[in-house]
């Protein structure tokens, strides 16, 4: 008894905190001061998952993102249904981040972690009664995310064989790479919130490419290391060949940034920064365009 009321006390002592959190974001105006509590409610909720017992430590440092928890918050209004979100998107979250290394690394660990933690959200989404359909979807719309992997091994080939890359090329692999957020996780919003719309769903999955952009900035000496496709290489092969990048070694990053990628990725961010501009969402969801605003300054001081 003394243990369960310990629990018990815990999970209210954390929901004060997320709500309260979450509340502190409803009265911020400020852009810089908003992406902060963002952060510090990222916090809140990744150690919610962890003190609760469910955790994958060695992949969540990737699924923190709580974009959809406030999306979910801001129009219902309701902390359970921003949890329950946050619960469905951040096991799909785990389940591509598994698949994604076990399509990297070819290691069947990581393929067999995806599929536990499919099956565990299936299982949770048919024992919601208002959820099922999700359960006999979420197949679907992962298959259709997955292609993005087979796409991905041709890019692979082609950057080995020494092919250059277009702009069209290019922001097409960008766009393939964050189309989990149109495919998969904007479907989530949209079965539970009432005014979740597809003009919400592009300014997501451009967000979502706006973060790749990061990933791949960060990732340069990493993917150069294992011939992972990224967008800053890509850029590059019309000046240098990759034989010449993978040669380099240890100074493969200053190799690509002193052939000057900034051109066509500045181009890139900017006709995302373009598509999120021309579309009207509904003002619940005004914050992602706020979040839209600092990850393209964020990406042009990469590019400076």
């Amino acid at each position: 008894m003394g243990i369960k009321s310990d629990l018990g006390d815990f999970k209210d002592r954390a929901l004060d905190e997320i709500s309260n959190s979450t509340r502190d974001l409803e009265s911020t105006a400020d852009a810089l001061l908003f992406v902060q509590r963002m952060v510090s409610l990222s916090v809140l909720l990744d150690r919610f998952d962890r003190d609760t017992g469910n955790s994958f430590p060695a992949i969540d440092e990737n699924a923190q993102d709580p974009t959809y928890f406030i999306a979910a918050y801001f129009d219902t209004k309701s902390i359970a249904d921003a949890l329950w979100v946050y619960k469905v998107v951040r096991s799909l979250t785990r389940y591509v981040l598994f698949s994604d290394r076990f399509y990297e690394t070819g290691e069947d660990k990581y393929e067999l972690s995806a599929k536990q933690v499919l099956e565990s959200l299936v299982g949770f989404l048919r024992s919601e009664g208002n959820s099922q359909h999700l359960a006999y979807s979420v197949d679907y719309l992962l298959g259709q995310f997955s292609e993005f992997w087979t796409f991905e091994k041709i890019v692979k080939c082609r950057m080995l064989e020494g092919h250059t890359f277009s702009y069209a090329e290019i922001r097409h692999f960008i766009m393939s790479k964050s189309s989990d957020a149109l495919l998969v996780y904007s479907k989530v919003l949209g079965a539970k919130i009432p005014h979740f719309n597809e003009n919400v769903a592009l300014v997501l999955h451009c967000n979502q490419a706006l973060l790749d952009i990061q990933d791949d900035w960060e990732d340069i000496e990493e993917d150069i290391r294992d011939d992972m496709p990224n967008i800053f290489v890509m850029t590059t092969l019309k000046s240098i060949p990759y034989s010449k990048i993978k040669k380099s070694r240890h100074d493969a990053r200053k190799v690509v940034l002193g052939a000057g990628p900034s051109g066509p990725i500045s181009r890139l961010v900017d006709d995302l920064h373009r598509s999120i501009k021309s579309v009207s969402i509904p003002e619940n969801f005004a914050f992602l365009k706020i979040l839209s605003d600092r990850y393209v300054d964020t990406v042009k001081t990469y590019l400076q």
